[in-house]
């Protein structure tokens, strides 16, 4: 055990000494710049740096590897130093003073109680106030659905350093086995951010629309408030760049929507389906197994495999995004179960996916014409494009047309 707290200790002391490396350089051109820019083309730039420098991070070695945790913390212990220099730099200082608003304007929780005590002792009451609320959405979120109702946008008004509104864009993809957003920043118009949402979507969001975002279940599902335990992995540098700022934007228009419900979307669980499924597949000719019967030499039993593809089926914590389907969603599923299952049982659960399909078009009410895309996928045979990475392993940051 001794061993292990000395590795950690020295790994952590390695990982702190490469953040602080890309912080200190960050953050003086940062205040070199502040003067002469807005609060918001400060925010924008710092973002940016972010995203730049932890992408250097991404595919080393586990030593070599920075969290954003790790450059927040060494981000906010760079500015610490600065702000304690000789007062004879006061102007260096006032920037710092700045800046560190912006920086703990975006920090999500848990990263934003990182801040607090240096907000605290270098701000006054009111850019502390600002830096501890951050942006203040100032109006309801709007969002809108591909054909398929598995990929979103969603937008949301917040307060600008000029006075006006700036939209910020949410595209969230419910195909993985998590709900990531793919992309986000913000935009001059909730138009604008709609339409570059359904150029990089395809043909599927060509006729989406923006209405009111009236089921906070759904809305909580989409939108990630604080900084995960684990990142999926993959992120790109724009991803990155708006690391923060999307996880502290988004409990802010969660906390804004607060319980209210208006319509509510199709839902379905998965032991609910399950049972659905498996009954669904008796009338077509699957029989249980015996009760007892664990041999591996006979077919799986029709409620074996709907338990299955239930289970398999994602995202099984959100019934309100569970039941829908798209080609992606589908290629990504029949990957899943190759990897995760034997070669036979998966062939098995691969055989039954079509009427899956089918399953879940007629509880969604999935027009036929996208059912037929969707099951052009259910073989494994079409590969779907821009599913898999550079080392053929799915991607769940891609951000695809659908």
């Amino acid at each position: 055990m001794r061993e292990l707290f000395e590795y950690r200790r020295r790994l952590d002391e390695r990982r702190t000494a490469l953040a602080t490396d890309s912080a200190g350089p960050m953050v003086d051109r940062l205040i070199t710049a502040a003067p002469g820019w807005s609060d918001d083309e400060l925010e924008d730039d710092f973002c940016v740096r972010f995203g730049a420098a932890m992408t250097q991070y991404e595919g080393g070695a586990l030593e070599d590897s920075v969290n954003p945790d790790d450059l927040v913390r060494a981000v906010l212990s760079v500015l610490d130093g600065r702000l304690h220099a000789p007062e004879d730099s006061g102007s260096d200082v006032a920037a710092a003073r700045r800046l560190l608003a912006v920086v703990a304007g975006v920090l999500p929780e848990p990263l934003s109680v990182s801040a607090r005590d240096l907000v605290a002792d270098h701000l006054d009451d009111a850019a502390a106030q600002w830096a501890t609320r951050g942006r203040a959405v100032t109006g309801p979120a709007q969002w809108a659905r591909n054909s398929y109702g598995t990929r979103w946008a969603v937008v949301a008004p917040f307060t600008s350093a000029d006075g006006s509104q700036r939209w910020y864009l949410w595209d969230v993809d419910a195909c993985g086995y998590e709900v990531v957003t793919v992309h986000s920043g913000f935009h001059s118009s909730a138009e604008t951010a709609l339409a570059e949402w359904q150029q990089a979507v395809g043909p599927s969001a060509a006729e989406a629309t923006l209405t009111p975002a009236d089921d906070a279940e759904t809305l909580d599902a989409l939108l990630t408030g604080e900084v995960e335990g684990i990142r999926p992995g993959g992120e790109d540098q724009a991803q990155y760049a708006e690391f923060l700022r999307s996880r502290r934007l988004g409990r802010t228009v969660r906390q804004a929507a607060g319980r209210a419900r208006g319509r509510t979307l199709p839902r379905l669980g998965a032991d609910t389906a399950a049972e659905r499924f498996a009954h669904r597949l008796r009338q077509i000719g699957h029989h249980d197994r015996p009760t007892g019967d664990e041999s591996d030499q006979e077919p799986a039993g029709a409620g074996d495999l709907a338990a299955e593809m239930a289970e398999s089926w994602s995202p099984r914590e959100h019934p309100g995004l569970y039941p829908y389907c798209s080609p992606h969603k589908v290629a990504a599923a029949v990957s899943h179960l190759r990897g995760f299952y034997r070669d036979d049982f998966a062939t098995q659960l691969i055989a039954v996916l079509p009427e899956w399909i089918r399953f879940l078009a007629e509880h969604t009410g999935m027009t036929a014409d996208l059912t037929e895309r969707c099951l052009a996928y259910a073989s494994g045979e079409s590969r779907f494009p821009g599913l898999f990475d550079e080392h053929e392993q799915p991607n769940l940051m891609a951000r695809v047309a659908e």
